[in-house]
């Protein structure tokens, strides 16, 4: 009587012992829709992160990146995020993610920034991400805020 209920448990705990479920570092490419004020840029970039497993599906993890806006007269601007969020099986993953990048403009300041994200496994250690952020207007009012839409391309290993 007590095997038909073993068998699904014994199938939930190899499910969820998978490879696809474990921590994951993650390398990307990127680009990014920026809009604020009326105006838009496009910009490009790379990130760079670690997703730690916390609990069965569940994630967070560290992230850095370095982007460049696509306009005369701006910086380099480099990021420092931590995202969390819940795997949605083996494709897919759902997340918050918060952070803080240097300014993107001369005479700006840094930006704090939060979102959300989802990533899509694709071909076999690959994946496609689509991200929305909003970044902070500085206090001194030389950076404005802005939403970016990202869309990225990355490896997992």
């Amino acid at each position: 009587m007590r095997l038909p209920l073993l068998i699904p448990a014994i199938a939930g705990a190899v499910v969820l012992a998978t490879p696809a479920l474990a921590d994951q570092t993650r390398v990307e490419v990127n680009t990014s829709g920026n809009f604020y004020g009326g105006d838009y840029q496009q910009s490009i970039g790379l990130a760079a992160g670690h997703d730690f497993t916390l609990a069965p599906l569940i994630f967070a993890g560290p992230e850095v990146s370095i982007n460049k806006l696509l306009a005369t007269d701006t910086l380099t601007s480099v990021g420092i995020s931590g995202r969390a969020g819940a795997s949605l099986g083996p494709a897919g993953r759902i997340y918050a993610v918060g952070g803080w990048a240097s300014t993107p403009y001369h005479g700006g300041s840094a930006d704090w920034d939060f979102g959300a994200g989802y990533s899509h496994a694709l071909l076999l250690g690959t994946y496609g991400k689509i991200e929305y952020r909003h970044y902070t207007s500085s206090a001194n009012g030389a950076t404005p805020s802005r939403d970016a839409v990202t869309l990225g391309f990355g490896a997992h290993f």
